[in-house]
């Protein structure tokens, strides 16, 4: 999708669409949906700026699995990042 966005200038250039669409074996709907959401943040990003800040603290950080993240997590209790269950970190 972003070879595409690149080559029709984020869907400016109205007649290549349908025929790199065609190329690329994907669906005109799929790349404007596709448009709509590229410059969406995601819903995880604090979580997932605060898992790199407790990996880069620690050497041995690479030993580093879901139950021990989630533990770590827990001590340190990042400033306004909501912690969702064990299994999502």
């Amino acid at each position: 999708m972003m070879f595409l966005a690149i080559k029709t200038e984020d869907g400016v250039t109205r007649g290549k669409i349908s025929f790199y669409c065609r190329m690329l074996k994907v669906t005109r709907q799929g790349f404007y949906k596709y448009l709509a959401n590229k410059d969406r943040s995601w819903k995880y990003q604090d979580l997932a700026d605060a898992m790199r800040a407790i990996a880069s603290e620690d050497e041995c950080s690479d030993a580093y699995g879901r139950i021990r993240m989630y533990q770590a997590l827990l001590l340190k209790q990042p400033e306004g990042v909501r912690i969702p269950g064990e299994r999502t970190v």
